[in-house]
């Protein structure tokens, strides 16, 4: 009974942090890439996610996509940042991951305009 009362335990501390994961994630934290575009596996990995958001929205860092950047800009800041952003060598990311990467942004749809959203324009 011990054993089952454990489980029980860690089953409630735990279950927050489970229920938290990108839902893109099966149980063991493995990428599903079937359903999401190329690149999204890199920018998932590489830790991206935690500061510019799952959509490149921006949160604790730079907003990446509306619109997004060139492609030598975005390079040149995942290379140099300018800020506290750690640098990703090629050692480290290679330019055709960092390319896969700029591609999964590159096909996030833009964010409608806040007027043609019947809720926010009052319609």
């Amino acid at each position: 009974m011990n054993i089952i009362k454990t489980i029980l335990v860690i089953a409630i501390f735990h279950l927050p942090q489970v229920m938290a994961q990108d839902a893109s994630r099966d149980f063991l934290g493995e990428i599903n890439d079937s359903d999401h575009p190329d690149g999204y596996r890199e920018y998932v990995e590489l830790g991206c996610w935690q500061c510019h958001g799952f959509q490149g929205q921006g949160g604790r860092a730079a907003k990446l996509v509306d619109p997004l950047m060139p492609y030598d800009v975005f390079a040149m800041q995942v290379r140099k940042p300018r800020n506290i952003m750690p640098v990703y060598s090629p050692n480290v990311l290679s330019d055709a991951r960092l390319k896969k990467i700029y591609s999964y942004l590159q096909n996030i749809p833009e964010s409608p305009d806040p007027d043609d959203i019947p809720l926010l324009s009052g319609d």
